[in-house]
């Protein structure tokens, strides 16, 4: 299995009776990754190996900033 797409060999090869057209592929625009991107791009080239951007719901945002506000970290 492709770990990129998730597909497999055998979908696609009428040999292993598959379909060659079993899958069309769409341009999509996702939002998340977006944001992912935008945020990458503000990341300093000097910071320290393996920053990561992640999406995390407002919510849990939130409630981590008032964690830190109440124990002062």
């Amino acid at each position: 299995m492709c770990p990129q797409c998730g597909t497999r060999e055998d979908e696609w090869d009428p040999d292993l009776g598959g379909d060659p057209y079993a899958y069309t592929a769409q341009a999509r625009k996702c939002f998340g990754c977006e944001e992912i991107h935008l945020r990458q791009k503000e990341i300093p080239e000097n910071a320290s190996a393996g920053m990561k951007v992640l999406l995390l719901p407002a919510s849990v945002v939130a409630a981590q900033e008032v964690e830190e506000a109440l124990t002062g970290r």
